[in-house]
């Protein structure tokens, strides 16, 4: 046996009682431990179960307020900056207006106008027209008049027998014809106009009154006032830039009162009651 062999043996028999006294202590230890489980019991109690929806959720103010730019115009004057607290009806943005005046002038002399016209109707014109009808009735009233005393002068020379039956004809026509224009004008003066045409000019008064109205609103919208005591969140607009209509101008919120908006998905819904937090 050569030097090699022997130290191949050598080294295998180290190996091999190296093993052999691990392999003894692993059974030693599992001979050795004990094989309870310790088991702990207590007493049942009474507690609370909390049963938990996880969602999300946004935080909105109760009051929120929205201004946009009623028509296309240009931001006249900043008076607040975002951040800034404002109280009810103070001034917060004025919108150019000069164009709104305008149109609510042009509005309010056609109301005006109307008025004017449906006033006439309704005392048969206007003065002018009212003073001719006038003094025709007067007028008719005194032919009328003269042509009842000259038949009534013409009768009684008819029973002294110095007034022809033709006379007295001719006085009876006078005085039919008086009256039949004295009447006309009284009915000119009482309804000179007829139904559709007052029915057309209570409607040019209608139509008038709405556009001073439209107007008068556009004018409002364009001085932005606080509606409530607030801060304003968002202004997006830079003073003399142009907007167009439907901008949004201005946002204002109460924030001492806001609630929590949580969106909660429908299997989760049968989990939730009236004042659950």
């Amino acid at each position: 046996m050569t030097s090699n062999n022997a130290s191949f043996l050598s080294r295998h028999r180290w190996i091999a009682a190296t093993v052999a006294v691990v392999a003894a202590v692993i059974l030693f230890a599992s001979l050795s431990r004990d094989p309870a489980v310790p088991v702990r019991a207590v007493a049942a109690q009474r507690g609370t179960i909390r049963s938990l929806v996880s969602t999300n959720g946004k935080v909105e103010p109760l009051e929120n307020f929205e201004a946009h730019a009623p028509i296309g115009t240009t931001v006249k004057k900043l008076l607040v900056r975002e951040g800034d607290h404002v109280k009810k009806g103070q001034l917060l943005v004025r919108l150019n207006d000069a164009k709104a005046h305008s149109q609510a002038a042009q509005a309010q002399a056609q109301v005006l106008a109307a008025d004017a016209d449906l006033s006439g109707i309704q005392s048969g014109g206007n003065r002018e027209e009212v003073l001719t009808v006038e003094s025709q009735i007067v007028k008719a009233r005194t032919e009328r008049d003269t042509a009842q005393r000259n038949l009534d002068a013409l009768k009684r020379l008819q029973q002294e027998n110095a007034a022809s039956p033709g006379e007295i004809k001719n006085a009876e026509d006078q005085v039919q014809r008086a009256n039949a224009d004295l009447n006309l004008l009284l009915q000119k003066q009482k309804g000179r106009y007829s139904q559709p045409e007052i029915s057309r000019v209570e409607a040019q008064k209608a139509q008038a009154q709405a556009a001073y109205t439209a107007a008068e609103d556009v004018l409002s919208e364009l001085n932005v006032r606080a509606p409530f005591d607030g801060v304003v969140y968002s202004l997006p607009v830079l003073q003399g830039a142009y907007v167009n209509p439907g901008d949004l101008v201005l946002q204002e919120a109460d924030l001492a009162k806001v609630r929590v908006r949580a969106f909660v998905d429908e299997p989760d819904i049968g989990r939730l009651a009236p004042a659950d937090k």
